[in-house]
């Protein structure tokens, strides 16, 4: 059945063209006058095929104005309700067809991420029943390398709550093709939102940047499973491999890497078998899967607790402990701390060990441990970021993990490589998207950042991150027209997101010079530090950002962030992430002020350069404001010294703060105070200025 009829004036032809082939790469039948049979009347055949299709698309122009053909057809659709109306040009529209939505598609060569486009094929999707998201970004629409879309495997057991048993076997399967093979991967929180008659493969090779996908079925029945799965070619949809599998439940780590070979074989891809291919306790998989079915983007109790039951079942289960380590260590991390946090994390570590123990190839187990670590130790947490990419080069949680810590310590190019592969892995993942943005501001890419925001804000309108992160170019530029349009629409949503709020009083603050709100800022950020000792680093950015840079190293001076440091107790949460003070969207001004060496040092950044033997990307943008590698070297021998400069004391009544510890990230060994000074000298004879 025709889905799509595509009605138009003969001098538009071109753009017709261009607008049913975009329509077919989504995954509709797509049918206009071209093909019409030579052995039928053709008023016959276009009515027939009018009335059968679910979305009439008319192109107005000033050519189709005109045409009775265009005109009836465009009152046909406007009748049966499959009317879907697109202006070419600056074309008045007849009545009553004026009275309707139009999509502007003025000007128009093909792009698919324009607003028009997406408003077109937005209302097309909806009148034919399926998904609306189904919109490119640049960096998705032209795969440079063989890149598989494992899809959600259709559950074809008796019972439908078994979905979370074919969804998790099927991310088992992703896992494994991901980690056995030189493919390109896409991830699950993209992939997996097509199901049903959303997994047309042209459709998916659009949205996605994908060549090909994998899809099939899942069929339990007791401890037997049977699997089918069909690899196919998304641009033709030409099958290139398909099978069937029956096996005991017990056989699926085998399974899985059986199909992995297979999909290997048949794009002639590099295959290496998982280091552990053994046999699993049919229970404990099956708890195994339900708890990864409730703790999907996030750790829970429940999901946590049935893991523990797997584990019990089955104690040489490593995928099981790695499940498991993940989620303690998350809970150990981030909360709820229903008992001591070093209990949580000692409970995290023994699932670690155990995980490793059975699979010393884990990069999970590897990516978990880094969150036990102190935010201030960067080098063994660099240390576990990058085993577990070498483990794992393409898994896209682990590229934003490292492209975030490269952020944390300064090293912004870095980062951006990291954060644009995980997003090229996991489009459709709005977290993902807002990441990357943020980096595209960070390393300087202003044009391209606000075109990001812009297609995402259009994409995910419910997302209020992406009118955040549009708004910060705004302020960056200056831009305060558009920083009250986004600004009124914020407000007209709720703005009810930390994030948002902050944005709005930052930039009303920077845009009127209102001393109130300046005043309210700096309260806000002494009542946070009579809390916990600290200024949160956005606020000293964004102090500074308003030209109160001295009250920002007023603070910093009276700042104790020990915490950052310590092995127990809680972590810092977001508002200590060091990224935020090299972001130069707001934090030029602090950075430009020599004092600002004396803040990195604070918080362990600058023994952890010297001992790296590594700088930060603002080394050479501050090339000509200061010396910054000299100052880092000053300051870090001045603290081994036992210097403390005037003002520097910690906030009365706390602690002083302990000094950040020298690391050397290839061995992991801790350079104890004692040991500080000859570690100094061999940092000197060093070429730093390389």
């Amino acid at each position: 059945m025709v889905e799509v009829f595509i009605s138009y004036a003969r001098a538009n032809e071109e753009t017709a063209v261009r607008v049913a082939e975009g329509l077919r790469n989504l995954g509709h039948d797509v049918w206009r006058d071209d093909q019409l049979p030579a052995h039928r009347a053709y008023t016959e055949v276009i009515e027939e095929r009018l009335r059968a299709a679910k979305a009439v698309v008319v192109l107005w122009s000033k050519e189709a104005r005109i045409s009775e053909w265009v005109r009836a057809e465009a009152d046909l659709a406007r009748t049966a309700g499959t009317l879907v109306q697109v202006v070419l040009d600056s074309v008045t529209l007849p009545l009553p067809f004026n009275q309707i939505q139009c999509a502007d598609l003025k000007d128009w060569t093909g792009e698919v991420t324009t607003p028009g486009w997406r408003k077109m094929t937005d209302s097309v999707a909806t009148l034919v029943g399926r998904s609306a998201a189904v919109q490119p970004t640049p960096a998705q629409a032209k795969p440079t390398r063989t890149t598989i879309a494992v899809l959600a495997f259709d559950n074809y057991s008796n019972d439908p709550e078994m979905d979370y048993f074919s969804d998790g076997l099927s991310e088992e399967i992703l896992q494994t093709v991901a980690r056995t093979t030189d493919l390109s991967v896409i991830a699950r929180a993209s992939s997996f939102q097509f199901r049903g008659a959303a997994k047309a493969a042209r459709a998916v090779g659009v949205e996605l940047g994908a060549t090909h996908l994998l899809d099939g079925s899942v069929r339990r029945s007791g401890q037997r499973v049977r699997i089918t799965a069909q690899l196919v070619i998304c641009a033709d949809e030409t099958s290139v491999w398909s099978d069937r599998f029956d096996r005991d439940l017990s056989d699926v780590f085998a399974l899985q890497d059986e199909i992995a070979e297979a999909v290997a074989g048949a794009l002639k891809a590099a295959f290496a078998p998982s280091p552990v291919v053994r046999k699993v306790d049919p229970a404990a998989y099956d708890l195994y899967l339900r708890g990864r079915s409730l703790s999907v983007g996030q750790a829970t109790p429940a999901g946590t607790a049935l893991f523990e039951q797997a584990v019990a079942i089955d104690p040489e289960f490593a995928t099981g402990w790695a499940a498991l380590c993940h989620a303690r260590a998350t809970q150990a991390h981030f909360g709820p701390w229903t008992k001591p946090q070093a209990e949580l994390k000692a409970e995290a570590l023994l699932a670690a060990d155990k995980a490793l123990a059975l699979n010393p190839e884990c990069g999970s187990a590897y990516a978990s441990l880094s969150r036990l670590e102190p935010l201030a130790d960067y080098a063994r947490r660099e240390t576990l970021f990058r085993k577990a990419l070498d483990l794992a080069p393409d898994d896209p949680e682990t590229l934003t993990a490292l492209g975030a810590f490269c952020n944390h310590v300064g090293f912004i190019d870095e980062a951006y490589g990291y954060l644009k592969r995980a997003w090229e892995l996991d489009p459709l993942y709005p977290e993902a998207a807002n990441i990357y943005g943020a980096i595209l501001a960070a390393s300087g890419r202003y044009d391209e950042g606000r075109a990001h925001y812009e297609a995402c804000r259009a994409r995910w309108p419910e997302h209020s991150i992406f009118i955040t992160g549009e708004m910060n170019y705004d302020v960056l530029t200056g831009a305060w027209d558009h920083f009250e349009q986004l600004a009124a629409l914020a407000r007209a949503g709720g703005a009810e997101d930390p994030a948002l709020k902050a944005t709005l009083r930052l930039g009303e603050a920077l845009k009127t010079g209102d001393l109130a709100i300046r005043q309210r800022l700096v309260e806000r950020m002494h009542a946070q530090m009579a809390q916990t000792g600290a200024a949160p680093l956005h606020s000293l950015v964004t102090l500074s950002a308003i030209g109160m840079t001295d009250e920002a190293y007023d603070a910093i001076a009276q700042s104790d962030f020990s915490f950052m440091f310590a092995e127990d107790g809680p972590q810092p949460a977001g508002a200590y992430n060091p990224g935020i003070i090299f972001d130069p969207t707001y934090s030029r001004a602090l950075m430009e002020d020599v004092r600002f060496v004396g803040l990195c040092h604070k918080l362990g950044l600058a023994t952890y350069w010297l001992a790296a033997g590594r700088w930060p990307d603002c080394a050479a943008r501050l090339a000509g404001v200061y010396d910054f590698r000299a100052e880092v070297k000053r300051v870090v021998e001045d603290a081994l010294r036992g210097y403390v400069p005037p003002g520097a004391a910690t906030t009365a009544g706390r602690p002083a703060q302990r000094g950040p510890i020298l690391v050397q990230p290839s061995e992991g060994e801790t350079i104890t105070l004692g040991e500080a000074d000859a570690a100094l000298n061999a940092v000197r004879e060093r070429d730093l200025e390389d």
